[in-house]
């Protein structure tokens, strides 16, 4: 016997063909919410440990081996040489080094986990603005797509906000 596999009264296959083809995921449904959250938890989670954690733990000895004994916890002066040739010297290049090192760890931290999520990747996206479009000396607007991807994708965080799974809106509901 054949058993159909959409069997309801009012199911139109058209419809539902052209919804999936040509319509969105409506913000606040399930598929949404839980689609953003793995999005922005990966942006986070990508930053604070791709760039932040090497930044905030890198290597007293570059020629040694990958262990914690080869580990200095700070910015490192390497950085903050960059930070200076790139103009931020108003106050001092360290503070703006020290500034961009911690967002990039415990704002990365903050966007991952939803929490301050805003301001997290508000600080993130004028980051990476600065990284895509003023730390080289012939930026490209299309050729950095790695900056670039990075820098709108925290656009879109700080714009769109915390989401239904994060700890922002856990504390705003408690």
């Amino acid at each position: 016997m054949f058993v159909p596999l959409f069997h309801k009264k009012n199911f139109n296959m058209k419809l539902a063909l052209k919804s999936f083809l040509f319509g969105s995921a409506q913000s606040g449904t399930l598929a949404h919410e839980t689609a953003y959250a793995l999005f922005r938890f990966y942006c986070g989670i990508s930053i604070a440990i791709g760039a932040g954690f090497s930044k905030v733990f890198h290597k007293i000895d570059e020629n040694s081996g990958e262990g914690w004994d080869n580990l200095a916890f700070g910015v490192p002066n390497w950085f903050v040489k960059q930070v200076s040739e790139i103009g931020f010297t108003f106050i001092s290049p360290s503070f703006w080094a020290h500034l961009a090192v911690y967002g990039e760890f415990i704002g990365g931290l903050a966007v991952a986990l939803g929490l301050f999520t805003r301001i997290s990747a508000i600080q993130l996206a004028f980051q990476f603005f600065v990284v895509s479009f003023l730390w080289y000396d012939e930026p490209m607007p299309f050729a950095m797509y790695y900056q670039q991807l990075i820098f709108w994708g925290f656009v879109l965080i700080a714009v769109v906000g915390d989401g239904r799974f994060s700890l922002d809106s856990w504390m705003k509901n408690r």
